[in-house]
């Protein structure tokens, strides 16, 4: 059903099979490329691979019936048999659905083919990930703040419906192209968002025995598989920021398992040593966010917000927007 938006109204039972078949049929097993081309639900023609991950594939989209094209992922295949991973394509959807953020890619309609295809469509976005803007080293201090402030944002309205990310990282986190040449950030990838309860606890022996998250950007206490709360995105948030703004992430480890190790047991390097130019209520506020123990960390997104807005202007800069 749809509210004339475009969005989908989605209940618990979300997949909604499509009524005929898809205008050119395709083999249940056919690979992204051959995917190129066919019609999903009778509605969107895939035109292009814009990426490929761990649970499927994003796909450039034209919508035959708002005639717009649109990103639309599928779940792979092979992993429509996984109660695990169907129900987090399905937690994905319903997580970006509930929060109503410009920071936060749309969902504008999710469902399931006639050959059992699982797919998510969402606003097609242009522009970069912050991934490669740090690789490249060309941001500046107050495009990082920019960043900073919309994520922080958006994180603050994923909390408050409860929603924890788990996943913040610059490879999540998309800089969409402005026609002023402004930061417009959008958060992607909700796949292993979590509803926050008392007795959520994460296990890195979950699924099939993949990490739920990125070690990179796991909070102390994700680490030690303590129960995850919003703190665990308030670190991964400063980690991100820290990453920008020093050019290098908080541990440089290439084996997982003694990055994980280092993370719990050693003290993250002050951003104000590398980056002595930097307000000092900028690095305060994230070095604050760093702290080992969630209990000395800001309390919310937007405590996390307002400290980093507390320091000297910066042209151009409006964290009242």
């Amino acid at each position: 059903m749809s509210d004339g938006t475009g969005a989908k109204e989605l209940s618990d039972t979300w997949v909604e099979p499509a009524a005929r078949s898809d205008i050119r049929a395709i083999r249940r097993d056919a690979t992204p490329t051959e995917r190129v081309g066919t019609v999903v639900a009778e509605r969107y023609t895939l035109q292009s691979i814009l990426g490929t991950g761990a649970s499927g594939v994003v796909y450039a989209a034209l919508d035959a019936e708002r005639g717009e094209r649109v990103a639309l992922k599928l779940l792979h295949p092979y992993l429509r048999t996984s109660n695990g991973h169907v129900a987090r394509f399905s937690r994905e959807i319903r997580a970006l659905s509930s929060i109503a953020h410009s920071a936060v890619v749309r969902v504008l309609d999710a469902g399931e083919g006639r050959d059992g295809a699982l797919f998510l469509v969402m606003e097609l976005l242009e522009g970069t990930l912050l991934h490669d803007r740090i690789m490249l080293a060309d941001l500046s201090t107050r495009e990082v703040l920019e960043v900073g402030r919309q994520l922080l944002g958006a994180l603050a309205a994923a909390h408050a419906r409860d929603i924890v990310h788990r996943d913040i990282k610059p490879e999540n986190l998309f800089l969409a192209a402005s026609p002023t040449g402004s930061i417009r950030l959008k958060v992607l990838d909700f796949g292993i968002a979590k509803l926050t309860r008392p007795d959520a606890a994460i296990s890195f022996q979950t699924l099939d025995g993949l990490i739920l998250g990125t070690p990179e950007y796991m909070s102390p206490e994700v680490c030690r598989g303590m129960p995850v709360s919003v703190d665990a995105d308030l670190w991964a948030a400063a980690a991100v920021l820290f990453h920008a703004f020093a050019g290098r992430p908080l541990f440089e480890e290439e084996h997982v398992g003694k990055l994980l190790l280092r993370i719990v047991r050693e003290r993250p390097p002050s951003l104000g040593e590398l980056c002595p130019h930097l307000p000092a209520n900028v690095i305060a506020a994230i070095d604050r966010a760093l702290s080992a123990d969630p209990r000395d960390r800001h309390r919310t997104a937007g405590d996390f917000a307002t400290a980093l807005a507390s320091s000297a202007p910066i042209d151009g800069l409006d964290w009242d927007d």
